[in-house]
């Protein structure tokens, strides 16, 4: 078995903004591509970041061993990669992105062919073409949902993009980018997200619908965490504490649930495209589409210390009552491994 090389078009106007995840991608070339036959040797099944070693042929024949680095459990699995297609023992054909550091360093993977044929996406930037089988229509916003990996992406660059700053803002901007395109930051790894983060996110997440509040509960590269949002039409309460996930409120306009959030803590992403702060205000729009298959989903951010006016995306969710909630955390020591680059 040959190692294949080739020059690709790669989307690499996603890499830079893509520091909201747990590391930065930037030891990865996407401006080209590898291909790896051989057998998994190695596997670690874990959050935030699946882990293999197969042993394949280097260009000279010998047998070498070649680290695969992919998304998370709780995300690949969202793509229908089941544990057993790439268990230790399996043959399989990977495209990756290459290492910097050298030919034999830790590889992104891009997709998997199995043995039976079928090929499942390794990252999120790969997965955005994927379409899940489970995709079925729903009575309402209960129920269990997954962004697409396509609106995850498209987040990326609109966050990367130029937005109406004010002067702190931009500042605020360049600093969060550059904390988080540091080699080796280990900033967010097994960590609790702010809102924006979670919601957008391409991980399951189950939402329950009451008189008195919304549960939506997240299941976030193995960290879980919990939304609530109060219907009983009480305002935000006076002096209230900054948090991590803030105060939300909510109101149906129709079928539309509208959440309104504030008192969310300063934080590094916060507000996504940029860092929020303690006046970061947050509506959200949640409603299904025409066939019922899928839920928009729009944010909009006002916060008059870091921007001259407010700020809107719309996501897209799938519903996918086919899958279940995972029982994988977040495991920390993987989390440090996945940030070794050999």
């Amino acid at each position: 078995m040959q190692i294949r090389r080739a020059f690709v078009f790669a989307a690499t106007a996603l890499m830079p903004t893509a520091v909201l995840g747990h590391h930065s991608p930037a030891p990865y070339d996407s401006t080209r591509e590898v291909v790896f036959e051989g057998t998994v040797t190695e596997l670690e099944w874990k959050n935030p970041h699946v882990l293999m070693t197969i042993e394949t042929r280097a260009e000279g024949g010998s047998l070498v061993l070649q680290e695969i680095e992919a998304s998370a459990l709780s995300q690949v699995r969202t793509w229908g990669l089941l544990r057993e297609v790439i268990a230790p023992g399996q043959s399989v054909v990977i495209r990756a992105w290459p290492n910097r550091s050298g030919p034999r360093a830790r590889a992104l993977g891009i997709d998997v062919r199995a043995n039976d044929g079928r090929v499942y996406a390794l990252n999120l930037q790969a997965a955005g073409s994927f379409r899940p089988s489970g995709v079925a229509p729903a009575t309402g916003l209960s129920g269990r949902w997954v962004p697409t990996a396509e609106s995850w992406n498209q987040a990326l660059n609109w966050a990367g993009s130029d937005h109406p700053y004010t002067e702190a803002g931009r500042a605020a901007r360049a600093e969060s980018v550059r904390v988080r395109s540091v080699r080796g930051t280990s900033a967010g790894a097994c960590e609790p997200r702010p809102p924006l983060n979670l919601m957008l996110l391409p991980d399951l997440r189950t939402i329950e619908v009451s008189e008195a509040a919304i549960v939506v509960s997240f299941d976030s590269e193995g960290v879980q965490q919990r939304r609530i949002v109060h219907m009983d039409g009480v305002a935000h309460p006076a002096g209230l504490a900054l948090s991590l996930l803030g105060h939300s409120i909510g109101r149906w306009e129709g079928e539309t649930l509208v959440i309104d959030t504030v008192g969310i803590a300063p934080h590094l992403t916060g507000g996504f495209a940029v860092p929020s702060t303690a006046s970061t205000h947050l509506i959200e729009r949640l409603s299904l589409t025409a066939d019922r298959r899928q839920l928009q989903y729009t944010f909009t951010v006002e916060d008059p210390a870091h921007l001259t006016s407010p700020i809107s995306y719309t996501a897209t969710w799938d519903h996918r009552p086919d899958l279940e909630p995972s029982i994988e955390g977040c495991d920390p020591d993987n989390a440090r491994r996945s940030l070794i680059l050999q």
